[in-house]
């Protein structure tokens, strides 16, 4: 384990306290610098993160992201796949919070899709 990972481990990750509130122990919200924005309904959404140790999975809005794929509401992007099994991520559990926006159905899988692609890119930048 690399002296990062141990720190992270720790609770000591100093990147992540200072960018970051923490919601309850051990997890954290982060800015993921993504805003959807929908001009027919005026539906905006910044997309936020809470970030905690776990197993690598990704949930937006608390649902696990395979299932919004089998539903369609996401597309199972090859890119989506790549960065989401990335050695940085794959000890943190994700909960990406993307509002009213899939509830409403106001965005297309692709769009909601590649919105996805880069919070979790970003996220990753900010870890």
């Amino acid at each position: 384990m690399t002296e990062e990972e141990q720190n992270f481990e720790a609770g000591k990750d100093e990147n992540l306290k200072n960018e970051s509130v923490q919601e309850s122990e051990g997890e954290w919200v982060k800015e993921t610098g993504v805003l959807v924005y929908h001009a027919a309904t005026g539906l905006r959404c910044e997309i936020k993160a809470k970030v905690r140790q776990g197993d690598g999975k990704v949930f937006v809005n608390g649902l696990p992201i395979s299932e919004l794929m089998k539903e369609g509401k996401i597309l199972r992007a090859e890119e989506l796949m790549q960065v989401m099994s990335r050695e940085r991520l794959k000890r943190l559990d994700i909960d990406l919070d993307v509002g009213d926006v899939i509830s409403k159905d106001v965005l297309s899988p692709p769009v909601l899709t590649y919105a996805l692609i880069e919070a979790l890119t970003n996220l990753l930048g900010r870890l």
